[in-house]
């Protein structure tokens, strides 16, 4: 059981460990170019620490009037780098935030240092602190959504899935909150290590568990597809069907699964899409994912916002 300590700032530096197989559930660390840097409202933002480790986050302004939704953005990097600002996944703040969006990008604890499930519980633990302190930033905690890309994506499934409620006997506030959320978001995310090799970044997430309690019994446990039950929230899945590191077939069967426990799950194909979004606006005849899911969370939000403002121009590249 890990020992949070909250209500204290300071800044985090980590180091982006740049990652790159082409075997399936592998999350690719996205570098930010200099055309994807963005300055949040406020960083290095403490929601917690665990194992000696502080757990930050930045945050971005919403536009428009309150209260706000809240979109939590879970960064990938292969289980063991990224940061905060990864430019694929936090680029979904740049269109969220003006259309209204309380916009959190965490920053959570890697393997191989920290296995599984050391970084579930460190999303579980960023939402039920954004619950507990929304109204510090005139934001609705009963509408929150997460929002992952890659290894990130995979923490979504895991912490939509998981629908964790808050522990009532605890003696820190924040874990009294519940982990649950109203919407997720997945792009290009892993969502079952069963039947496939186990490449070097798995191992670093899932050998020490492993070791402890077998390896068929730990894929299971960390695949999100073995949490999918009737009261799951609604997914949104975006996924490139030329994905060279998570293949499209992680979304298809995760979207099967949830469709056959009537959870809604819909699906944005980008077609000769790679892995990760930023190359995505080079691909000829993408479509509007950014739009169509800034419409996917205001409807299941119930939200209105403008919708548009921070969308990268497109520049198909033939």
């Amino acid at each position: 059981m890990h020992r949070f300590l909250s209500d204290c700032r300071v800044g985090l530096a980590r180091i982006a460990f740049h990652a790159t197989y082409s075997v399936a559930v592998l999350g690719l660390l996205c570098t930010a170019s200099a055309a994807d840097t963005r300055t949040p409202t406020l960083e290095g933002i403490v929601y917690g620490q665990a194992a000696g480790e502080v757990l930050t986050m930045d945050y971005y302004a919403p536009a428009g009037p309150a209260p706000h939704p809240i979109a939590i953005i879970v960064h990938g990097g292969g289980f063991v780098g990224g940061t905060s600002k990864n430019g694929s996944e936090a680029y979904c703040g740049d269109f969220l935030a003006p259309a209204g969006y309380a916009v959190f990008s965490i920053n959570y604890r890697l393997a191989p240092k920290y296995p599984y499930p050391a970084m579930v519980q460190d999303v579980q633990r960023a939402i039920r602190y954004i619950r507990a302190h929304a109204a510090q930033w005139s934001a609705d905690p009963n509408r929150l959504a997460l929002v992952g890309g890659s290894a990130g994506g995979y923490l979504s499934n895991m912490a939509g899935l998981l629908n964790a409620a808050g522990d009532k006997a605890s003696k820190d506030p924040v874990e009294r909150e519940s982990a649950q959320v109203q919407a997720v978001v997945t792009l290009f995310g892993p969502s079952d290590f069963r039947g496939k090799p186990m490449n070097e970044n798995v191992h670093a997430l899932l050998d020490a568990p492993i070791q402890e309690k077998g390896q068929e019994s730990v894929l299971a446990e960390a695949s999100p597809i073995t949490h999918v039950s009737k009261t799951a929230p609604p997914f949104l899945l975006i996924h490139g069907d030329r994905d060279e590191a998570v293949p499209f077939t992680e979304s298809t069967k995760l979207q099967t699964a949830l469709r056959a426990l009537g959870v809604r799950c819909d699906l944005i194909r980008i077609p000769n899409g790679p892995h990760a979004s930023g190359g995505w606006y080079k691909v000829p005849g993408v479509p509007d994912w950014e739009r169509q899911m800034t419409v996917w969370l205001n409807q299941r939000l119930n939200h209105q916002g403008q919708i548009g403002a921070g969308i990268k121009a497109r520049a198909p590249q033939q």
